[in-house]
């Protein structure tokens, strides 16, 4: 008699990442055929350009033969929290080492902000489009999950919209800026804010995450600066982006301290601690020198913008220049396909992935999301394999 395994109820809507599905498939086509496939689905780096800076690898050497591989339960080094702490204030949102933990990545702080704060019958607020793994959570405790429109083409937050969603059961509102999937930037935190300080239990989570990777002498802006903020607002950034550390996952979040509390004790429980060696690298990342974070930016903007040219330059297909992340969200009505449609047949006939753009809320229907973080041979290959593929429905 075959085992029927008695999974938890709360997993029932447990499916693989739907941002991923491109890169699952693209993986298999090309272990099965060997084809080249051009990979504009990835939200990592690809390529030389984005190595990891050699003084964050000597720093991860020299911890591992110093003895940095031991238990260290807590919310982090405290030199490495002191660092993170001063990163904070200089975006203008006062704050002390005990307000920051040390987290296995950003989804991992998201995870457990949401798992800390969200129970049965409790709303939550996101954006649409926006970031499947948040909601899969949120799903998980059981939370009501309201998703509020951002406005084409600018994405930016209907703020009407948004005050009517919000009720006494609304716990959280989730912000991410510079956005995903589309690479705008939140334009507006101090309106958004102004309506969440009307909502006396209202916490906002504002993830970062490419806080520093903004163009065109814009400024990131965090709603926690906007004062009154401060303490209703859990602020998650990461390594991954700002140092091309996507790998080594380790990320943090700053919140008011009663908050860190609870979430350090949430992080004892689960992983016990990010690895140390890992937190010295990160510690020489942020303290280290910062040129090529600057560097990499620079040559980030280069890329979107000979992305943005090249897709422009497909009929059918129409792309704004994005404020920031590494991400574009060109419009595809102009093909007459879905956006599934859109990316099937882009990666069975020229082997070219993106990710749908319903992948992050039913808003991104028409969209497909492409990065540039990739070699510059790759986005002239693939607009070349675009241009030369029948995309009219």
């Amino acid at each position: 008699m075959a085992m029927t395994y008695p999974f938890s109820r709360r997993i029932s809507h447990f499916v693989p990442p739907k941002q991923w599905a491109s890169m699952r498939v693209a993986k298999e086509l090309e272990k099965t055929t060997g084809r080249k496939i051009i990979h504009f689905e990835k939200g990592d780096y690809q390529g030389p350009d984005f190595d990891t800076p050699e003084h964050i690898i000597e720093a991860t050497v020299k911890a591992l033969k110093e003895g940095y591989v031991r238990y260290d339960p807590g919310p982090g080094l405290p030199e490495l929290r002191e660092a993170i702490a001063e990163e904070m204030t200089k975006r203008g949102r006062r704050t002390t080492p005990d307000e920051v933990i040390v987290t296995a990545g950003a989804k991992h702080a998201l995870t457990m902000s949401l798992l800390t704060f969200l129970e049965d019958g409790d709303e939550v607020i996101f954006p649409n489009p926006g970031y499947p793994p948040d909601e899969v959570w949120a799903k998980y405790a059981g939370a009501i999950i309201k998703h509020t429109p951002l406005t084409k083409p600018d994405w930016q937050f209907d703020l009407e919209k948004l005050e009517t969603l919000i009720t006494p059961k609304t716990k959280l509102l989730i912000i991410n800026t510079p956005q995903r999937p589309n690479g705008h930037l939140v334009e507006n935190p101090e309106e958004i804010a102004e309506i969440c300080l009307k909502h006396k239990n209202l916490m906002v989570i504002s993830d970062e995450i490419f806080s520093h990777i903004v163009y065109d002498g814009k400024q990131h802006k965090t709603i926690s600066a906007v004062p009154g903020m401060e303490e209703r607002t859990i602020v998650i950034d990461t390594f991954s982006k700002t140092y091309a550390m996507t790998g080594w996952r380790i990320g943090w979040a700053v919140a008011p301290k009663p908050v860190i509390e609870k979430l350090s004790i949430f992080l004892q429980d689960t992983i016990t601690n990010v690895a140390a060696f890992i937190q010295k690298a990160a510690y020489a990342a942020m303290t280290g020198p910062q040129d090529w974070v600057e560097r990499k930016r620079q040559i980030l903007q280069r890329k979107r913008d000979k992305m943005v040219e090249g897709l422009n330059s497909i009929p059918g297909i129409k792309c704004d220049k994005p404020a920031g992340a590494f991400y574009a969200f060109p419009d595809i009505t102009g093909t007459g396909l879905t956006s599934q449609e859109f990316t099937n047949r882009l990666l069975e006939n020229a082997g070219v992935a993106v990710v749908a753009g319903t992948a992050f809320g039913s808003q991104g229907e028409g969209y497909v999301r492409v990065t540039y973080a990739v070699p510059d041979e790759d986005i002239e290959e693939g607009i070349e394999r675009i241009k030369n593929t029948n995309l009219k429905a």
